[in-house]
């Protein structure tokens, strides 16, 4: 542990001294012991003893001959399982070079080429051709692939998943001002498999507009097709989608439209498409006056486009809600908010769900408080589902400063209740919590504690207690003229279930340092 923070505090002043004109650095460290006892420790989510954690980040940039770049790095050390498998793990990695209308980025690649092509992050190589007050469309080119982690781009046995690749292009043209095109092509296939059961070879097609005839009015759209194959089960599948959005945006209203279709066999392994489903969307807001503003929706669609399946789904959600600025004309800070939506689905275990919400805050006594009511009622015609909850919190909170500190004490309360109809059973839960906060910005000191109580009461199964504190001190610094937080935190959960054998207990204490410059 000795030998990783001497390694995260030098590699910033390395990387500093040899690699780019500007250079950023953050790297937080925590040494930290949890200690957890009781039958029931096994049920914890900390891991029991010493452990620590390092988190660093590098960023730089610079120019040379006219070729701008800069990059980016991301590692993270830890002994504790259950922050990463591994001790040592490479968590952003990323270079970007540019000159003129040309740019390269390498590694880490966050790009959209539109919803229903490309709409996820890769690890590979982008290149991107943009030239200002050309005619010239804009070209954009990449590879790589669909990695979550750096160490299972080598192979790394204890991080290997299964492997897919993609590739494509997207081309963009102004044809004028308020109107211009896309053209976009991915292909994506899975190479290696790690315990999957269907390995794809999927190639996608898109056209998609974005116009806007006149100020305030916008029109956006694409249409897609896509060609799959499944190589194991040795199917095929070719289908199509497409949508398209109007939003209308003109005080004291604005208003959108979406209709969607996306055929059953459509495939977008990186977009974002929910095939076999054809939607209807339209949302409303109305500015009624400087205090009261309404939103309403409804939201339509279904499924089995190709009448393949044994029944249909249709599902309707209507909504409403109003906002209401000095709704008491006598209390400059109060504010509500009234919402109700519909959830109602007709075909198999069709449903009817209501949802109410009402929303209040306000200051009382220079105190601000913050109150939320919630009711749903859920109901299915087959007798699946028949139950009702209520959800209830309020905090009130409190700034008071006297010379240059500052105390914010605070008081939560909430519960919840539920009934279920059909097992005749009802559970409840209670939590009330007081907090403290400390500031003495002369000092550079910070502070929190907070502790308190949550009773779950269950008509089956088991009944818990909870007790639960933290302490969070934060003490800005600097260090080698770098901008640092040296910070305390500790816990304590105490767990007491009606069996006795799942109790247990957490204590915990974590000190750290957080550096930037």
């Amino acid at each position: 542990m000795r030998k990783t923070a001497i390694f995260s505090i030098l590699l910033p002043f390395l990387f500093s001294s040899s690699f780019a004109a500007e250079f950023h650095a953050s790297n937080e460290f925590s040494a930290y012991y949890n200690d957890i006892s009781g039958d029931g420790k096994s049920q914890s989510s900390l891991t029991d003893g010493a452990s620590y954690l390092d988190i660093l980040n590098l960023y730089g940039s610079g120019e040379k001959n006219d070729l701008k770049y800069n990059y980016s790095l991301g590692l993270k050390f830890t002994d504790d399982r259950r922050n990463d498998i591994k001790n040592i793990s490479l968590t952003n990695l990323s270079g970007s070079f540019n000159k003129q209308s040309h740019t390269l980025n390498l590694g880490d690649i966050f790009d959209s080429f539109s919803q229903y092509t490309l709409a996820s992050s890769l690890k590979g190589a982008q290149y991107k051709f943009s030239k200002k007050d050309s005619k010239l469309p804009e070209f954009t080119a990449l590879f790589g692939h669909t990695y979550a982690r750096w160490d299972s781009y080598w192979k790394d046995p204890e991080t290997a998943v299964s492997q897919r690749q993609a590739y494509g292009f997207r081309l963009k043209e102004n044809l004028m001002n308020d109107f211009n095109l896309g053209l976009n092509y991915l292909r994506t296939n899975d190479t290696e498999l790690m315990g999957e059961t269907a390995k794809y070879d999927s190639k996608n097609y898109s056209l998609d507009l974005n116009y806007v005839p006149l100020p305030g009015l916008t029109i956006n759209g694409e249409y897609a097709k896509s060609d799959s194959d499944e190589k194991i089960s040795g199917t095929s599948g070719k289908a199509a989608a497409y949508r398209v959005e109007i939003t209308g945006d003109a005080d004291p209203s604005r208003v959108t439209l979406e209709y969607e279709n996306v055929e059953p066999e459509y495939l977008s392994l990186l977009g974002s498409a929910v095939p076999d489903r054809r939607k209807a969307k339209a949302k409303w807001r109305y500015k009624y006056s400087k205090n009261i503003t309404f939103n309403s929706g409804l939201l339509w669609y279904r499924d089995n486009l190709d009448g393949q399946k044994a029944a249909t789904t249709y599902s309707m959600r209507p909504e409403i809600s109003v906002a209401v600025k000095k709704i008491f004309k006598a209390r400059p800070y109060s504010f509500a908010d009234f919402s109700y939506k519909f959830d109602r689905k007709y075909g198999v275990n069709s449903q009817k769900d209501h949802y109410f919400n009402v929303n209040y805050r306000d200051k009382f006594a220079e105190m601000d408080n913050d109150t939320n009511i919630g009711y749903t009622l859920y109901d299915t015609d087959t007798n699946i589902r028949d139950a009702s909850e209520i959800n209830f919190n309020t905090s009130l909170n409190k700034r008071i400063e006297k010379n240059d500190k500052v105390l914010t004490p605070r008081l939560t309360l909430g519960s919840w209740y539920s009934n279920d109809n059909l097992s005749n059973q009802t559970d409840k839960l209670y939590e009330y919590s007081l907090g403290l906060g400390f500031e003495a910005p002369k000092s550079n000191i910070s502070a929190d504690i907070k502790a308190g109580q949550n009773f779950l009461r269950k008509e089956t199964g088991d009944d818990s207690d909870r007790l639960f504190s933290s302490l969070n001190v934060y003490y800005r610094t600097k260090l080698l003229k770098a901008d640092s937080t040296l910070f305390l935190k500790a816990g304590y959960n105490n767990y007491n279930f009606s069996t006795n054998s799942r109790d247990f207990r957490e204590k915990s204490v974590m000190l750290g340092l957080n550096t930037s410059f």
